[in-house]
């Protein structure tokens, strides 16, 4: 169920009339209820796989904090990580290791599994591990009610492509529901329009453009071709999937629930590790806090430094997809990562950090743009190829390649032109100050743009492929 597809603002509808009647103490019923109506839609054959995993969560944590402290207990809970990590490998991972991994080694070309890959599966799992690691740490109390367990991971509006939560971020709001429906709601219904906005008015149209140049067999494209997909996947990645970021944490505003913010403006990042302060905020966090600070982080050297950031952005690139391209990506990012922490070492690259910030910004965005073709390629010659593409392809025809081109290239310069006012914090000022009379028109205005644009019908979010 899409969030910008017509039956799920009929089941919103439906929803949110219930929420706003039934008694808080069914509040989390409802949740659930609704939760598995929403999760089944797609396919309810895996309704059973986010109850298997969350009882592994729930049993888990209760059997680990009954160890005695040390070493007992920290076995117990690697115990609990490896059964929560099992499901995914299997479903995800087991093609991937036995063709592309061993296959190395030793020839192996089939496919072994032909699964469908459940929604949401990576969220779930990181969420879970998520709360037993808190819980073990003490960051968290141990639940002792398996329903609130169940509403933090079946919450509909982060269920399928986050953000990722941690339990302190939503389950002392479902112990406590919230009351303060109507202003939320105002800024809710903001925020999803938004979402929606960047998803059907930027993402679906510029995702028509890149296909073309990504699909198998294509040819006779110019270079001004591959700069559009490059620079159009850019966007198309951002606005998918910061939109669909922006109408979970609207649906939840208007439910009464906050999500924690996931995107701040990350094209006008100075640096990749400032890129990744705003993009994904919820993994980066997730990844610095139980992968990379658990194997060390910066605390035993640079060279060890540099080592930790490989890892963990190569296994952040792996969780994204069974693929080499998607482990290259995770490098690519490491690499620039780690010239970033290096340049104040080296003395004759410290005047690289006194650059203008709008050069920063220039350098940084060319830099993930260029990685974005491994995230987007299905396979490396076809990212060679795409990266290739600007430099061997043909620029003769410019002016009637434009004038062939002048929508995507319009969307292209809309977006940088208005990225920087990206801001929920400024959507929230707006609400506050505009007079109704201008507001409701204004969004009535952005919906009716929308329907025009997707004619009733949207794409597939690109992270319900993760």
């Amino acid at each position: 169920m899409l969030f910008s597809s017509p039956v799920f603002f009929l089941f919103f509808a439906c929803y949110l009339a219930l929420h706003v009647t039934v008694p808080l103490r069914l509040r989390l019923a409802l949740i659930i209820l609704g939760s598995l109506i929403f999760y089944g839609y797609w396919n309810p054959v895996y309704l059973w796989l986010p109850f298997a995993i969350t009882f592994i969560a729930y049993r888990g944590a209760l059997w680990f904090m009954s160890q005695p402290e040390g070493r007992q207990r920290k076995r117990a809970l690697t115990l609990v990580i490896f059964s929560l990590l099992l499901p995914l490998v299997i479903v995800k991972y087991t093609n991937f290791i036995y063709r592309d991994v061993l296959g190395l080694f030793f020839g192996f070309t089939e496919t072994l599994t032909h699964w469908e890959l459940p929604l949401g599966i990576s969220f779930i799992t990181f969420t879970l591990i998520a709360y037993v690691v808190d819980v073990y740490q003490g960051k968290y109390r141990l639940e002792k009610n398996p329903s609130m367990l169940g509403g933090l991971v079946l919450f509909f509006p982060h269920l399928i492509a986050g953000p990722i939560l941690r339990p302190a971020e939503l389950l002392p709001q479902l112990h406590r529901p919230g009351r303060h429906f109507r202003i939320r709601s105002i800024f809710g219904l903001a925020i999803f329009t938004l979402g929606l906005l960047k998803k059907v008015c930027f993402a679906d149209p510029l995702g028509e453009y890149v296909t073309l140049v990504y699909a198998d067999g294509a040819a006779g494209l110019s270079a001004m071709d591959y700069l559009l997909a490059i620079y159009g996947f850019s966007l198309q990645i951002y606005c998918d999937f910061s939109g669909y970021t922006d109408m979970a944490i609207g649906a939840a505003l208007m439910l009464g629930v906050r999500l924690p913010a996931n995107f701040e403006r990350p094209y006008v990042a100075t640096s990749v590790v400032d890129f990744w302060k705003r993009w994904h905020i919820t993994l980066s966090r997730w990844l610095r806090d139980y992968l990379y600070i658990p194997l060390g982080g910066s605390r035993l050297g640079f060279g060890r430094r540099v080592g930790n950031i490989f890892i963990t952005f190569g296994l952040g690139g792996l969780w994204h997809g069974a693929s080499w391209t998607f482990v290259f990506w995770g490098i690519a990012h490491a690499i620039g990562i780690s010239v970033v922490h290096g340049l104040p070492h080296v003395p004759g690259l410290r005047t690289m950090l006194r650059m203008p910030k709008w050069v920063k910004i220039l350098v940084t965005f060319h830099f993930i743009a260029g990685t974005w073709i491994l995230f987007r390629a299905p396979d490396l010659d076809t990212a060679v190829r795409v990266g290739l593409g600007p430099f061997i392809g043909s620029w003769g025809g410019v002016a009637e390649w434009s004038k062939e081109n002048i929508f995507p290239l319009f969307l292209l310069v809309t977006f940088f032109a208005l990225h920087k006012f990206d801001s929920h914090q400024l959507i929230r000022k707006i609400v506050q100050k505009l007079h109704p009379s201008f507001l409701w028109p204004a969004l009535l205005f952005i919906w009716m743009l929308c329907i025009a644009f997707s004619q009733g019908s949207s794409a597939k979010f690109i992270y319900f492929d993760f």
